[in-house]
C-alpha cells in the first residue's frame, strides 16, 4: 500500500515527505551529534563565511540543512516535471533523497557539499536544457559558472567541469566554442575571487586559499570504521540500486533517446561522487548528499517500473526498518 500511495501524485504524498525528514531530524534538534568533517578546517572562502556565523554542531545548523534538504529534494521533482527523465509526475525522487541524504545522522548539519551541490544541480539543470537546442553558449556558460560556485564552496566539486564535457559529446553536435564556453563560465567566479584576494586582503589569504584547494585533492585515502548499522542500511541500499541499474538496462533500448542519454549522464554523476569518496582524502561521507541526486533519480525510475506492488512494500519496509535502526542505534 505504501508504495502505491508514494507512486502516486497526491498531496498526501507531499505531506509524508515532509513528516519524513523531520521524523529523521527530531534525534538532531534534541540531541545534535554533529561530527566534525575535513572541510571544517579546510574552508573554500564561501563555506568559510557561512562557518563563521553558524557553528556545524549548533541547533541552527540542524535547522538549515533540513530546509536545504527539503529545498533539493523538491527541486529534483521540478527537474524532473521539466526534463521528463522519469516518464511520470511523481514525487519519489524527493522521497528517496530525504532518507538517503538524512540517513548518516552525525552528518544532520550543515556541510558545504549539501551548499555546493544545489549548484551542482543548477549547473546539470542548465546541461540537460542543451538537448536539441540550436543555441546552447549562454546555458553553458552558467553551467560552468555554477559549477565554479559550488567548487568556492567546496574544493573537489571542481572536478565536475568534466561532467559539461562529457554531456556535449552525449547531448549535442561537435562545435568547438562550446568546448570552450563552459571553462571561461568556471574561471569567471575565480578571477572575481582573486581580483578580491589580490586587492583587498593581506598576500597570505591567497596563498592559503591555494593550499586549502590543493588540499581538498590529497590522495593517500583511510577509511574509518562506522557502527554496523550502517552497513546494514548503506548494503541493502547497494544491492537495490545494483537492481535498479539491471533493470534499466534491460529496458535501455525501449527508452526514448532523450531519456537514455539523461540517465547515460545521471549515471556519470554517480560515479563521478564515488570517485571522490574512494579516492581522495579529505572527501568523507558527507559526499552522501551529493550522490543522493542520481540514485533517487535511478530509484524512482526502479519503482515506477515495478508493477509488483507487494515486493516493493517490502523494499521500502526493509530499507525504513535499516534507517530507523541507525537512529536508534547509531545516534
Amino acid at each position: 500500500m505504501l508504495s502505491t500511495i508514494l507512486k502516486s501524485n497526491q498531496p498526501i504524498v507531499i505531506v509524508l515527505i515532509i513528516l519524513s525528514g523531520i521524523l529523521m531530524w527530531i534525534p538532531s534538534f534534541i540531541d545534535p551529534i554533529g561530527t566534525a568533517i575535513p572541510s571544517d578546517n579546510i574552508n573554500m572562502p564561501f563555506y568559510e563565511f557561512i562557518a563563521e556565523y553558524v557553528q556545524y554542531n549548533s541547533l541552527l545548523s540542524m535547522f538549515i540543512t533540513l530546509l536545504l534538504v527539503f529545498l533539493q529534494s523538491f527541486l529534483l521533482v521540478q527537474f524532473n516535471k521539466k526534463h521528463i527523465i522519469i516518464n511520470y509526475r511523481t514525487y519519489l525522487p524527493a522521497f528517496f533523497y530525504i532518507l538517503i541524504s538524512g540517513s548518516f545522522v552525525q552528518l544532520q548539519r550543515l556541510n558545504p557539499v549539501l551548499i555546493g551541490g544545489i549548484f551542482i544541480f543548477a549547473a546539470i539543470n542548465f546541461i540537460f536544457s542543451t538537448y536539441r537546442t540550436e543555441y546552447a553558449l549562454n546555458k553553458l556558460y552558467l553551467a560552468g559558472f555554477f559549477v565554479s560556485i559550488a567548487s568556492l564552496f567546496w574544493g573537489p566539486l571542481a572536478i565536475f567541469i568534466l561532467i559539461i564535457w562529457i554531456s556535449i559529446s552525449n547531448l549535442r553536435p561537435f562545435i568547438g566554442r562550446e568546448w570552450i564556453v563552459g571553462l571561461l563560465g568556471f574561471l569567471t567566479p575565480y578571477l572575481f575571487v582573486f581580483v578580491y584576494y589580490f586587492v583587498f586582503l593581506p598576500e597570505n589569504s591567497f596563498i592559503q586559499l591555494i593550499d586549502h584547494f590543493v588540499a581538498s585533492f590529497y590522495v593517500l585515502k583511510a577509511f574509518h570504521l562506522l557502527h554496523y548499522s550502517y552497513y546494514i542500511f548503506y548494503g541493502f541500499l547497494f544491492f537495490i540500486i545494483i537492481l535498479a541499474s539491471y533493470t534499466l538496462l534491460t529496458n535501455f533500448q525501449n527508452k526514448k533517446i532523450k531519456t537514455r542519454k539523461y540517465f547515460q549522464l545521471n549515471w556519470w554523476i554517480f560515479i563521478f561522487s564515488l570517485s571522490l569518496f574512494f579516492i581522495f582524502k579529505n572527501v568523507k561521507y558527507e559526499i552522501i548528499y551529493l550522490m543522493s541526486i542520481p540514485v533517487s533519480f535511478l530509484l524512482a525510475e526502479y519503482f515506477h517500473a515495478v508493477k509488483r506492488n507487494w515486493y516493493l512494500n517490502i523494499l521500502l519496509l526493509l530499507l525504513v526498518s535499516s534507517l530507523v535502526y541507525i537512529q536508534i542505534i547509531a545516534h
